[in-house]
């Protein structure tokens, strides 16, 4: 990667290696071409920018500590319990799934529960970062797609969303 700062300490040189490493696989599982990568070793940091495919959803500045998942482009492929067609709460990137903050706490959301857009529904484990989805818009959970631990692939349905008002 250019535009790495070589004037850091050895301690830091190791952390920016390590960290570059990281970025690196980050970048490889992204859906588009990269535009930006910014890379820090103080308090480490990790900065993305990058092109969709046509019809994707652009991404200005993608941290890896804070994916959001988009909606779907169309209705989730199965609708809620009730025939409503919903959206789905895809994953942002490839990884583990965690449906609960640790294994000892209940559930994000479960089915029937209302939430708010850029409410937490999940997270996604990659590279030993723990990364947020959330919801893209208000509504009810109509389905859980996947269990704890289940390894997930890049805008695989996670959740089915029936949006309300």
């Amino acid at each position: 990667m250019d535009g790495v700062d070589t004037g850091a300490g050895a301690g830091d040189i190791d952390r920016i290696r390590t960290l570059s490493s990281t970025v690196r696989e980050i970048v490889d599982g992204l859906p588009g071409r990269v535009q930006r990568v910014t890379v820090r070793a103080g308090e480490l940091s990790v900065d993305l920018s990058f092109h969709t495919p046509e019809g994707g959803t652009p991404a200005a500045a993608v941290p890896a500590a804070a994916v959001q998942a988009v909606p779907a482009g169309a209705p989730a492929e199965a609708g809620a319990a009730d025939g409503t067609a919903g959206e789905a709460v895809r994953a942002p990137l490839v990884g583990t799934f965690y449906g609960r903050p640790s294994p000892d706490e209940p559930p994000f959301v479960e089915v029937g529960d209302v939430v708010e857009e850029g409410q937490q529904v999940a997270l996604i484990e990659a590279m030993k970062l723990f990364n947020a989805v959330t919801a893209a818009v208000r509504g009810r959970i109509a389905k859980v797609h996947v269990a704890d631990g289940d390894m997930v692939e890049y805008d695989q349905p996670l959740f089915d969303l029936v949006p309300e008002g």
